[in-house]
Parts: structure tokens; sequence; C-alpha cells
């Protein structure tokens, strides 16, 4: 057996038992006896990654969308290095990630030999947990705590809160099978099942003691997949005179919600309608959110009462006004409230906003009212620019499709233009760390999961930081990648500081004349390109409509147009 020990054999085993049946492997030698386990068990999807960076963003993304561990895997030295980025952003938006880095034996880390950088714990803080792998296993001992810490790992990656787990592997040579590899069934697994986290009916008296004698009450949804059942009793609670309900653009939770600006709300400069939107008591549940405007006002404005809602009980304290840390789910907690508010229920499914709301809740009606009609007014006679490519983008996406928002500029206009027109569209972005470098990486990884098409709408820094994602072999047919290019980091210009540098052009934007146009190519991927309004109204139907391979769609911008578009906007977005 030599390095295709039982233990090896095992960790495809356990994992096939224990649901984790997806794993992304960048090609390797000191890898190979778990690579060639994997690959050879029937029960697991395999895909091959040369790029160790790229590999993890795709693993991220299948991961996002699948809702159970991927697992990763790679050879040992600089390779494990690469995972890092991506790592810290399935930490960051718990998503289980399981990372398998093969490595040396441990006499031979720092001994001047090839790839003997130390991996045990590499990666730190930024993984739920870190194990290694016994070296060798010919003791029962040995192989039971193989088989251990692969429970172990698996069951972190999941609870109490989702996120990357690390495995390092050390192997020893030779390092391929002379026999065909044999599977044991009856590899010992350890399941946890989590506990159903309640709160008892004395601290549901407190809390409604609190929630009753507030008369302005924001609840504010940060970072969440879609889920149907919560939609529906924050559409109920909505119904509710004194409660306003706002989503981040990440929360795919607004086709049940009606302020669909609240990024711009937020943004507002007028003293008076920022008093009035103030809340006294504030629940918010999700991860991150993209409004700075929100975080701004909500960290001025302090409400006296701040429920954090997380399963794990983490102290998450965004806002700096969290007096509450209650340990459950959102689906849990908005469906006991509701049933704890009987004149919410008696409502039934027409309550709704509009339905002779008072107080609080007008301030928000009104508002949104009026900075929806701005923002149409706004965008009526633009040139093509980023806000006017992303509005037409977001009016064209097919209803049910899911969308990956780039970071910079991208998903702040995207937070600003609001998903009202955007029909049970799934949204995800990698807002965890907030970093450009493996957007479209993790776009490919979301298309793989689902057959629905799936749109990475991405700046070009951020694009050719990545193109990569495209060198491989597994990029499906449902994804559409639109590159907004205005040659260079144009977010600069519109940030407060860097606009005015002499050294903006060169050191921060850094300036390109690259084209998506020969990466599309190189990558086998459908090409369309487009400089006018009228072009990009006239491609997207087509873009978005059925291909027998994926495709590209270059929104060519000038960058000086796009600053002063955006100077614009601000302007009538303070006035409120």
């Amino acid at each position: 057996m030599s390095a295709f020990k039982e233990s090896i054999i095992n960790i495809a085993a356990i994992c096939a038992r224990q649901n984790v049946l997806n794993f992304i492997i960048s090609p390797g030698s000191r890898s190979a006896p778990l690579t060639l386990a994997l690959l050879r068990h029937s029960a697991l999807t395999c895909r091959t990654i040369v790029d160790e960076r790229s590999a993890a963003f795709i693993a991220l993304g299948l991961a996002q969308q699948l809702g159970r561990p991927v697992g990763l895997v790679c050879t040992s030295g600089t390779a494990t290095l690469n995972y890092g980025p991506a790592i810290a952003e399935a930490f960051y938006q718990r998503i289980p990630l399981l990372i398998f880095t093969a490595d040396r034996p441990p006499e031979w880390i720092d001994q001047n030999d090839g790839q003997t950088i130390p991996q045990r714990e590499m990666f730190g803080k930024l993984c739920r947990a870190s194990f290694e792998m016994p070296v060798d296993d010919a003791h029962p001992d040995a192989r039971w705590h193989a088989e251990r810490i692969i429970s172990q790992a698996i069951n972190a990656s999941l609870w109490p809160a989702p996120g990357p787990v690390h495995l390092n592997v050390p192997l020893r040579e030779p390092l391929y099978p002379n026999a065909e590899l044999k599977y044991n069934s009856d590899a010992k697994i350890i399941s946890t099942v989590p506990p159903r986290q309640v709160l008892d009916n004395h601290d549901w008296d407190k809390l409604m003691i609190d929630w009753r004698s507030s008369s302005r009450r924001l609840i504010v949804a940060g970072m969440h997949p879609p889920n149907p059942k919560l939609a529906e009793y924050l559409r109920i609670l909505q119904s509710d005179s004194n409660t306003a309900v706002v989503f981040d653009v990440t929360s795919s939770l607004y086709d049940a919600l009606a302020l669909h600006h609240s990024d711009m709300i937020f943004g507002t400069e007028d003293e008076t309608v920022r008093r009035e939107l103030m809340p006294d008591l504030l629940v918010s549940f999700g991860g991150p959110v993209v409004s700075k405007n929100l975080k701004l006002f909500l960290r001025k404005y302090k409400p006296k009462i701040h429920w954090y809602l997380d399963l794990a009980g983490q102290c998450i304290d965004t806002f700096q006004s969290m007096t509450h840390i209650l340990p459950v789910s959102a689906e849990y907690f908005f469906e006991r409230l509701v049933a704890h508010s009987p004149s919410l229920q008696r409502s039934g499914p027409g309550g709704g906003l509009a339905d002779e709301a008072a107080a609080y809740c007008e301030t928000w009606i009104r508002q949104e009212y009026r900075t929806r009609k701005s923002l149409e007014h706004f965008l009526k006679e633009l040139p093509l620019c980023e806000f006017s490519a992303m509005y037409s983008i977001l009016h064209h996406l097919p209803k049910y499709s899911h969308l990956q928002l780039g970071n910079s500029g991208i998903v702040r206009f995207a937070s600003y233009l609001g998903l009202s027109e955007t029909k049970g569209v799934k949204v995800n972005s990698n807002r965890g760390t907030s970093g450009i470098d493996g957007t479209l990486s993790t776009a490919v990884g979301a298309a793989l999961a689902t057959s629905k098409l799936t749109t990475a709408i991405i700046g070009d820094l951020a694009f050719f930081y990545d193109r990569n994602a495209l060198w491989n072999s597994v990029v499906p047919k449902n994804l559409r990648v639109v590159v907004i290019n205005n040659n260079g980091g144009g977010i600069f210009r519109i940030l407060d500081g860097p606009g005015g540098l002499p050294e903006l052009a060169q050191h921060f934007e850094v300036e390109h004349r690259l084209t998506a146009e020969r990466t599309a190519a190189d990558h086998g991927v459908s090409y369309f390109h487009c400089a006018s309004v009228s072009d990009l109204e006239k491609q997207l139907p087509k873009f978005f409509g059925p291909q027998e391979r994926a495709a590209l769609l270059e929104v060519q911008t000038d960058k000086r147009v796009n600053s002063e578009t955006f100077l614009k906007f601000k302007s009538i977005m303070k006035e409120g």
C-alpha cells in the first residue's frame, strides 16, 4: 500500500457517506494519493483547476450555492498559499470548505528540500478548525484517529457556524499506486446533530415589552440566502405602521419587501429626515451589508435597543449599538415574533406598507417614493456609463436567474439602483472580505452548481486579475459574464480623497488599453461588445438568450463620464 494507506483511501469513503460529494483538485505530485482516491470513487464529482487561487474561489462559488461543504485538494509548498484569499472570503461569508493540503513528512520540513514550508495551521484564525492527518497508520489507533479527524473536520465546517476547515496531509513516497484501490464502506463516521436553539417564554416576555414599547422599529437584513418562509414573516411584519424592513442587495429577500432604495435614502443629508428615520429598536441579521450609507447612519443615529440574530452567538457589532445577541435563526425568530403579534396575523396576506401605515412607516414610504422618482428622472437621459449600464443589465436579467455582483463600484451601483424590477433573482457577492481577486472564479463555481443562468457583473481590473477562471474545461454554458471596462480602477475617481491626486492615473487607477475580446477567444467564450446605450439595449436580449457556450459582454465606458455622472447622482442623493 505504501502512500496508499487505508486512512487516505478512507478520506474519499467518509466524505462520500457524509454528503461531501464535490471536489476541486489542482494537479500535483505530492497530492497524488489523495487525488487518485477521490477521482476513483464513483460517488464523488471531481473537477481539475490548474490555478490554485482560482480553484479555491471556484470551490467557494460551488459551496455557496449548494449549501454544503466542497473539498479542495492541492500539492505541498507555495501552492497551498494560493488558497488564502478564498479561505478568508469563505470564513466571513460562512461558506463550508474542506481544504486538503498535501505535505512532506514532518521530519523534512525546513530542511532545504523542495516544497517544505510549514503548513500545519497555516491559515490560522481564518479557519473554523485545523487538523493534521497521521503520517503513518500502521497501528489501529492511528487509523481510528485518522477517521475521527475526517468526521471532526466535516462537522466543524458546518456547525456552530459554517466555514473553511484545513486538513494538512503528510504523505511519504512512493506516491502512485501499484494495485487497485479498495474503499472501506465501514469506515467510522461521527455525525453532529446541532441542537435547535430557541428562546423560552420568559425571554420572549422581556423582548416583547421592548418591542411593543418601541414606536420606531427597523429590521435590517444583511447578506442572506433565499428563504421564502423568512421573507413571508418579514412581509407580515412590514404591515405594522411602526416597523420598517430594509435589506442589503445581497440578502435575496427583496421580492417580499417594498423599500428598494434604502441605500439612497440613508445617504440624505437632510437632518430632519435623518432624525425621522432614526429607530428606537433595531433588529439585524445575516452577514455583512454593502451600504456604507446605512452603516454610517446607524453608527451616528444609534437605537436605544439593538437585537442581533446569530445562531452561532458571535459578537459582531457592525453598527456599534448592539445590546442583545440572540443565538437563534432569523426564520425561527421572526416566525415567533409574528406569533406574538396577534394584530399582524389578523392583517393576513393583504397587509403591506401602504395599508394605513402611519408615523415611522409613513416616513419610509414617503422617502421611498421621492427617491424612486428622483432616480427615474436622473436615469432618463444618461449617456452610456456605469450607472446606465447597470440599470439596463439589471432590468434585462432573466427571471429566477442567479447574479454574482463584483466588488468596488459594481455592487455599490446595484445597491443604489435597487432590485425592484428583478423577479426572483438570487444575488451573491464576495462581500465577506470585499476583494476583487476571485469574483469571476466564484461565478464559475456558482454556475457549476445549477442549470439556471448565472450572470457575473464585474469591472475590468477584476476581470483581468481573475481571467484564469476561464482557463479550464469546466466553464459551463449557463455562465454569462458582463465586463464593464473603463480602462482602469475608475472607483478611485469617485472616492473622497484620491480623485485629485497627481498620481491617480498611473498608481491608483492603473490605466490600460486591454479588452476582453482575445481572452474570450482564447477560452472559447462567445463575445459581445457595446459602446452606446442603444448598442447595449440591442445586445442584451441575445446575450441572455440560449447559447451553446458561455458568453461575455464587454461594455466600454469612459471613466470621466462615469465620475461626472456619479458626482451628479451623489448630489441628488444628499438632497434626499
